[in-house]
Order: structure tokens, then C-alpha cells, then sequence
């Protein structure tokens, strides 16, 4: 049974149903992927703008629908001026609320849906931006991050962060390798091994962003990372290969092959798991945003059904794991 399979046998067992959001209803990948999720304990909310954009065919779904423009527009205006304290004016509220990205992050807010997704047809800033304003981050989490939940048959990774900051500092980079950390025990990672990645190993290189991953490998061995081995700066083949680690890094304190990865900054998470994902094989779930105090997750526009159906149920088991 590999991760997602488990992730989804989790997620039937929870005591009640998990109702997950998506503010393009009106998407036909998302359509299908409800069809999907019938015989699940994971119930879809699909929301619309206007009772006309409704399809005929919605029964067939078997999922609950909400329309933006049944609600009371006044009263969820109040409620999201409330909520940013004064920071939006009624009037930009009113305008809001009757969005459906919106209408859906004042719902998980709400208590009225458990987690949501979407970005088939919104941009990451109007998925992602209401959630950090309006849902925020979880008590003592100073920054929200993202992984990759790369897997391969029994294999699986973490890949963070590939998708939101963009250039950490030393002190976001041990920040985004913490919530990396909390992903792999999330995911029931036994006994994982952590690599903060650069071009460098133990000083083979030189240069402001070697000192970053130094510095930031410096304030992570301050954590209480229970279980958790970490080192760095490596490259990824001394991370990936033991014969390759002990030459390079011969005290280092991993003792097996890294299972979460820690790239410098957004240009190499993303190129990375790109790479491994095409050139590797490798099935990428996600992004997956940790951190955030209820689960939000963005989807890339050209998301197949398969890559919708996957964040889907990582983020209802993320509903279940909290």
C-alpha cells in the first residue's frame, strides 16, 4: 500500500464526513473528480457564482452546492470586515464576498467546510492570498510553506519549499525545513532523514546563499526535531548516495539516504521536483501549503484529474490528521 492509497484508507476511517470546498464549480475537471470521490467519506462543496451556471447534470456529482449569490452578501460583508480589522472597507468587502475564491475561504473560516481547493481557473495569489488573510497561520508559525509529496510506487519524498517563498532567509530556510519536518510526521515518515541543499558540501563551495544554508542548518539543530536526523549543506548526491555522503561529508550525522529535501530557494525546489517528476517518474502531490491554521491548497491550471484528485485527498487527511 503506498502513501496515497493509505492517505485515502485514513481518510474513510475518520468518524465523520470531511467536506472539502472547491470555488470553481464550474470546472469540468472538478466535476469529474466529485464523481470520483462518491463512495468516500469526503463530501465535495461546489460553489457558483449564479443559480444559471449550475449544470443540469450536477446530481450526478453527488455534491452539495452553494451560490454566491444566495447568501447573505451583507452579513459575510461584516463578517470579513471583522475579521481584517478594518484593513477592508464594507464596500471592497461587499464586492468580495460575492466572489467564489472568497465565498469558499469564509466557509473553511467558517467551520463550514474542513479544507479547500482550488486554482483551476484562479491564479495561486487569489487562492492562497485570502487564505493567509483571512484563515492565517497557525498559532507560533511565523511563515506558511509548501511541499511536494513526490511519490514512486513504495517511494516518497518531501521536496520543500516549490512553491511559495521565494527567497528565503537563513532563519525562513530553518522555518520552511521545520514545517518539512512537521509534513514528514504528518505523512508517518519513520525515523526521516533531512538534507538542507546548496552546491555545496561542508564547505566544498563559497558564497552567500552556502553561508544561508549554513546558517539556516545551524538554527534548525536548535529545534526539537523528535526522531528527525538533519545535515547540510549538501549537494543532492552526497544527500542521495551513501557512498558519495561518506566520502564527502564522512561525519556526517545522516545514516541513510535523505527522505525530506530542503532546496535554497524556489528556483531550484521548483526546477527540482519538475526534473524528478519527468525525468524521474515521480507522481508530485501537491503543492501541499503547511502552516496555514485550516488546510487551503492551490492547484496548477493545467492540473489533470489524477493531480486534482490527489491534493484532494491530501488535504482532507490533513483535515482528519489536525
Amino acid at each position: 500500500m503506498n502513501v496515497l492509497e493509505n492517505t485515502l484508507k485514513k481518510i474513510n476511517e475518520f468518524s465523520k464526513k470531511i467536506k472539502i470546498i472547491f470555488p470553481e464549480g464550474n470546472s469540468e475537471r472538478i466535476q469529474e473528480v466529485t464523481k470520483q470521490l462518491i463512495g468516500t467519506n469526503i463530501t465535495p462543496v461546489l460553489v457558483f457564482k449564479t443559480y444559471a451556471e449550475v449544470p443540469t447534470t450536477i446530481a450526478d456529482c453527488q455534491a452539495e452546492v452553494l451560490i454566491a449569490e444566495e447568501q447573505n452578501m451583507a452579513e459575510l460583508a461584516e463578517y470579513l470586515v471583522d475579521l481584517r480589522k478594518g484593513k477592508v472597507s464594507i464596500a471592497e468587502a461587499t464586492r468580495l464576498v460575492g466572489e467564489c475564491n472568497y465565498l469558499a475561504v469564509l466557509w473553511v473560516k467558517k467551520g463550514l467546510a474542513n479544507g479547500m481547493v482550488g486554482g483551476i481557473t484562479y491564479d495561486t495569489k487569489d487562492i492562497i492570498g485570502p487564505a493567509l488573510r483571512i484563515i492565517k497561520a497557525k498559532p507560533g508559525v511565523k511563515l506558511v510553506s509548501s511541499f511536494f509529496l513526490m511519490v514512486r510506487n513504495d517511494e516518497r519524498y518531501i521536496f520543500t519549499d516549490c512553491a511559495l517563498n521565494i527567497d528565503p532567509t537563513a532563519e525562513e530556510l530553518a522555518d520552511i525545513a521545520y514545517l518539512g519536518y512537521e509534513a514528514s510526521q504528518v505523512f508517518e515518515f519513520k525515523k526521516p532523514q533531512m538534507a538542507l541543499l546548496s552546491f555545496s558540501t561542508k564547505g566544498s563551495g563559497r558564497g552567500t546563499s552556502v553561508d544561508k544554508v549554513r546558517e539556516a542548518y545551524e538554527i534548525l539543530k536548535a529545534k526539537e526535531l523528535k526522531d528527525c536526523r538533519i545535515d547540510g549543506e549538501f549537494q543532492f548526491d552526497a544527500a542521495w548516495d551513501d557512498t558519495i555522503r561518506n566520502k564527502k561529508a564522512p561525519t556526517s550525522s545522516l545514516t541513510a539516504p535523505a527522505d525530506i529535501f530542503v532546496f535554497p530557494n524556489l528556483d531550484a525546489g521548483n526546477i527540482g521536483y519538475k526534473i524528478a517528476q519527468r525525468l524521474g517518474g515521480f507522481e508530485a502531490v501537491g503543492p501541499i501549503v503547511i502552516g496555514l491554521d485550516r488546510p487551503v491548497n492551490d492547484l496548477s491550471r493545467g492540473a489533470t484529474i489524477n493531480d486534482i484528485y490527489n491534493t484532494v485527498l491530501v488535504t482532507a487527511y490533513l483535515c482528519v490528521y489536525k
